[in-house]
């Protein structure tokens, strides 16, 4: 999607920073935070640090971002849910302070020169190449932040920048090295499959007659009016548009030229031959090749230019030139679909039946125990499809990979040390079944063998793999030093965010 479409003010970022600056932005979405103490911006504090609620808010809508352009396109808040993205978030933003505190506690603060230099190569305060002040203010008044809090935003990603590289930089011997590649080629193929128990509940059938019983209840019915309220707002389907874009910008050139090119080609397009001349003549990156597709979008998602036009134009007509921040569009709406509040009675059964689920503690650990038992039985036959068929019909995480001592299993699966230990204290040459249960998720492990014989490495590709280990130590280092602050840093969370 272009990016006009992630800003609604002339100086406002774009939604997601890659690189080192994270910044505060605006909090313009959480509205449910109940604040129980601390200062009146904050969410929570680690050690002396505090969480604000913007932090909180432009973690969160990173995530978001994220798993839609994984997922193609919008989630649900049961998906947001299942995928416990508020947690993460929050466990995001306090791995950060844990390190901006260590970054503290070992003077790794950056000097005054460093910073200027960060901000000053930032692209977006940047005017044909050259750092200007009056965008630099003007973009951090627009989104309600001073140049000292947005300086010292820079100073605290700096600081953890400076952390890491003092972490990589650590000595390592020769010898040492080489142990730890000799440990590294203690590799086992795997074959991976992960139980969330949380998940299972759905599959735990629910009568007509417990839930009939179950919303006779005034007080169950309460709660059932209760969650449908918080979760109205991702419940009500929005109006929409489907439209595609002309967009001739206006950066660097002069903007009575611009206008002109763009009123010519409003001469020239027809709904017929809009897609064609978008591919011609647009300047939007994304909508290049694609028609100018901006595929469909809700209001407020757009720059309001463009939003108040694209909800008000007839379906199946292009627009008159619209000027926005970014230049000159013309506007194709192809299809207007028109919002719905949702009601409560069309969620009060399926809600019901997700608290009944919920609290049906005994079918849950049986249900578990038998797909753990299914899963042994087919993963020790080399039943292949078995196990694809239990996977799919629970829709549980399966992968294949390597699993080795010093960097765990290769897709990611979350192993602890004890499992680790486990899995390599038998005889590693045989096949063997594994099942770790940490009371919320089970992950059922088949392991062979995957030694074969030691090839003879170059100098090139052992110095390559000794940094790859050296990188791989650091953040082991890292983590460990993080997994101890942790432990004796003392987080508190002031709202009620995370509970259901």
């Amino acid at each position: 999607m272009s990016e006009f479409t992630k800003n609604k003010t002339a100086n406002t970022f774009a939604t997601v920073l890659i690189g080192i600056i994270v910044l505060s932005f605006m909090f313009t979405g959480y509205q449910s935070l109940q604040q129980g103490g601390g200062s009146p911006n904050a969410i929570g504090k680690v050690g002396d640090l505090p969480i604000k609620s913007e932090e909180y808010q432009q973690e969160y809508n990173r995530q978001i971002e994220f798993y839609k352009q994984m997922m193609g396109g919008e989630i649900s808040a049961k998906q947001i849910e299942a995928m416990k993205i508020k947690e993460s978030t929050l466990k995001n933003i306090v791995q950060r302070k844990l390190m901006v505190k260590f970054a503290n506690d070992i003077g790794a603060y950056p000097s005054e020169e460093e910073v200027k230099t960060e901000i000053k190569t930032l692209s977006y305060f940047l005017t044909n190449g050259q750092f200007d002040i009056n965008r630099y203010k003007s973009i951090l008044a627009a989104n309600k932040l001073t140049p000292s809090e947005f300086e010292a935003d820079v100073v605290n990603q700096l600081k953890m920048k400076n952390t890491q590289t003092l972490t990589q930089a650590f000595p390592l011997s020769k010898g040492y090295l080489n142990d730890l590649q000799k440990i590294r080629e203690q590799k086992l193929n795997a074959e991976i499959i992960t139980v969330s128990k949380n998940n299972l509940r759905n599959f735990v059938a629910v009568s007509k007659d417990e839930l009939a019983k179950f919303l006779t209840v005034d007080t169950n019915v309460k709660r059932l009016e209760s969650m449908f309220k918080e979760r109205k707002q991702s419940l009500d389907k929005p109006e929409e548009v489907k439209a595609r874009h002309i967009l001739l910008t206006t950066e660097g050139k002069k903007e009575a030229d611009v206008k002109a090119a763009i009123e010519k080609i409003a001469k020239e397009v027809t709904p017929a031959n809009f897609t064609k001349l978008a591919d011609k003549y647009t300047e939007d990156p994304s909508g290049k090749g694609k028609g100018g597709d901006l595929g469909s979008f809700g209001r407020g998602r757009m720059v309001p230019e463009f939003d108040q036009v694209a909800f008000t134009q007839k379906p199946g007509t292009v627009s008159s030139p619209i000027k926005t921040q970014f230049g000159y569009h013309l506007l194709l709406v192809e299809k207007k679909t028109e919002g719905q509040q949702a009601v409560f009675a069309e969620y009060k059964e399926k809600f019901a039946t997700e608290l009944i689920q919920k609290d049906k503690v005994e079918e849950i650990k049986k249900l578990s125990v038998d797909i753990s038992n299914n899963l042994k039985k087919a993963l020790e036959a080399g039943n292949a499809n078995e196990v694809k068929s239990i996977t799919e019909k629970y829709k549980l995480q399966y992968a294949k990979g390597t699993i080795n001592p010093l960097d765990g299993a290769s897709n990611g699966a979350n192993l602890s040390p004890e499992n680790m230990k486990e899995i390599f204290s038998g005889d590693i040459t045989k096949s063997q079944i594994h099942l770790f249960d940490d009371g919320t998720s089970m992950i059922m492990m088949k392991t062979t063998s995957a030694t074969g014989t030691t090839e003879t490495k170059d100098p090139a590709k052992l110095a390559s793999e000794n940094t790859g280990l050296k990188n791989a130590l650091s953040k082991k280092m890292m983590d460990s030093i993080l997994k101890k602050l942790e432990e004796d840093t003392k987080v508190k969370i002031y709202s009620n965010m995370l509970q259901e």
